[in-house]
């Protein structure tokens, strides 16, 4: 089944959204003693790297504030050397830079979807 370039940023922004809603707030130390919420958290980024991956490229370009290649090296890094994840990174990324990474989301739905009409 091909997924067109919605269907992805609609999946990172659902799994961004379910990051902060279970993870949101809680620190590196909660994190690391609260198994439940840490394996959403890092499955949920997880989604949200692979997700963006699949966006083209020029569709990239129509979002620079987005930082694609971070964002696709964290999901590689907690998939392939999950045992080096640094909670307090992890936190701080669910505390500050989910809710933005939703907006430009957003944002570069509209534009598509403006575009295709």
């Amino acid at each position: 089944m091909t997924r067109g370039p919605l269907e992805w940023l609609a999946d990172a922004r659902a799994f961004a959204q379910h990051a902060m809603q279970k993870a949101g707030g809680l620190s590196a130390e909660v994190l690391a003693g609260a198994s439940q919420p840490q394996h959403a958290a890092l499955y949920d980024l997880i989604v949200i790297g692979e997700a963006l991956n699949n966006v083209p490229e020029d569709l990239q370009s129509l979002a620079s504030e987005i930082p694609w290649a971070a964002i696709i090296a964290l999901r590689n890094r907690i998939a392939h050397a999950y045992w080096q994840t640094d909670l307090e990174i992890v936190a701080n990324i669910i505390e500050n830079r989910l809710e933005p990474l939703m907006q430009e989301i957003d944002r570069l739905v509209e534009l598509i979807k403006r575009t295709e009409a």
